[in-house]
This record gives C-alpha cells, sequence and structure tokens, in this order.
C-alpha cells in the first residue's frame, strides 16, 4: 500500500515536471525546461553530471526500479524535443537512443504493454540499428 501511494505520487509528479517543461519549451525558454529536467533528475537520484557519462545499463541499476528507469525514459525524450526545437540534432538523437535503452532496460525487468508503444514511437528518431549493440537483434545488425 505504502510503495503503491509512493509511485502513485511519484508518477503524478513526473507528469507535472513534463507538463511543465513541455510549455517551457512551447514558449522557447529552453534553459528553464533543461534546469527542470535537472531538477527531476536529482528527485530519482541521479547527479545530472553522472546521468549523462554512464551507460544504459549502469544507468538502469542505478535507478533500481522499472517505474523508475521509465520516468528517466520520458524525461530523456522531453529532453530530445528540447535539444532539437534548440536546433542541436545529435544531442537530441542521443537522448532518443538513451530513452529508447532505458525502456528496453525497464521491459526486461517488468514488461509493459506501455513499452512496445514507446518503443516503436522512439524508432522513427532512433532506429533499432543505432542502438548499442547490446540492444539490437541479429536481423538489426
Amino acid at each position: 500500500m505504502f510503495r503503491d501511494d509512493y509511485l502513485i505520487r511519484q508518477i503524478k509528479q513526473l507528469a507535472e515536471v513534463l507538463a511543465r517543461m513541455l510549455n517551457l519549451r512551447t514558449e522557447k525558454r529552453y534553459d528553464e525546461a533543461l534546469a527542470a529536467a535537472d531538477a527531476l533528475y536529482e528527485e530519482l537520484g541521479i547527479p545530472r553530471g553522472l546521468h549523462d557519462v554512464v551507460d544504459s545499463p549502469t544507468l538502469a541499476s542505478m535507478l533500481r526500479t522499472p517505474e523508475a528507469i521509465r520516468a528517466a525514459a520520458h524525461l530523456q525524450v522531453e529532453e530530445g524535443h528540447i535539444y532539437k526545437a534548440m536546433g542541436d540534432p545529435m544531442t537530441a538523437f542521443s537522448k532518443y537512443r538513451r530513452a529508447t535503452e532505458l525502456v528496453l532496460e525497464a521491459r526486461a525487468l517488468d514488461p509493459q504493454p506501455s513499452d512496445d508503444a514507446m518503443i516503436l514511437e522512439l524508432a522513427r528518431v532512433a532506429p533499432a540499428w543505432m542502438l548499442d549493440d547490446r540492444y539490437k537483434s541479429p536481423e538489426d545488425a
């Protein structure tokens, strides 16, 4: 019961921050949107500088739960949209790729129907053949 209440609060907080980031991005207030992302990374227990330098499996293990891993994936997607809007397609791509890898990590721990939909959506901007080798199937190589 306590864990469920905690997860519901975390999900609501994530949704609020993502909505705020979307509004800031729409208003072209990119620095503020990225600052909101930094704050959410801290809430997830990952210092921002560390988040960008570890590989996806390490990051997933640091986040511990499939829910936290999915939250980080959603955050990566919104950051990708921000960088794309800022005219930085390479950073946007790296965010989308990391989001895909995190969803795959979460799905390996606790498959959810929403995982496949998110992976399919992200495949448009981060094709499977561009993921780290550990996430590729033989036909993607």
